[in-house]
């Protein structure tokens, strides 16, 4: 990642988490931080190696109010909200680095 200060902006600014710390490194550049919304914790650190693609799945309570926020907020669509055949109810977003963040409930309601 880059410019992980611009990702933690993204994380509190488009997709609603709260920045939990910032560290900097011997330059004054931030090179870790964290972000937290409701019971999920994502760590973001800088790194000067490739990283490959990752994918994350968050429990939520209400799919399609959160997608509208999120949306409106204008996070990158890569699937909008479906009920799937494995019972969830889902949409997926992608971040700036293009990881993926999937948010779902379970079709009974239970996340």
């Amino acid at each position: 990642m880059p410019d992980v200060d611009a990702s933690l902006a993204y994380y509190r600014d488009i997709l609603g988490f709260r920045i939990e710390g910032r560290h900097l490194g011997e330059t004054g550049e931030v090179v870790f931080g964290s972000v937290l919304r409701g019971r999920t914790n994502i760590y973001i650190s800088k790194k000067n190696d490739p990283i490959a693609k990752s994918y994350c799945w968050i429990g939520v309570d209400e799919v399609d109010d959160l997608f509208a926020t999120l949306t409106a907020n204008g996070a990158r669509v890569v699937e909008a909200p479906a009920d799937k055949p494995w019972d969830y109810r889902q949409f997926t977003l992608e971040d700036i680095n293009g990881h993926s963040l999937t948010f779902f409930r379970f079709s009974d309601g239970v996340t």
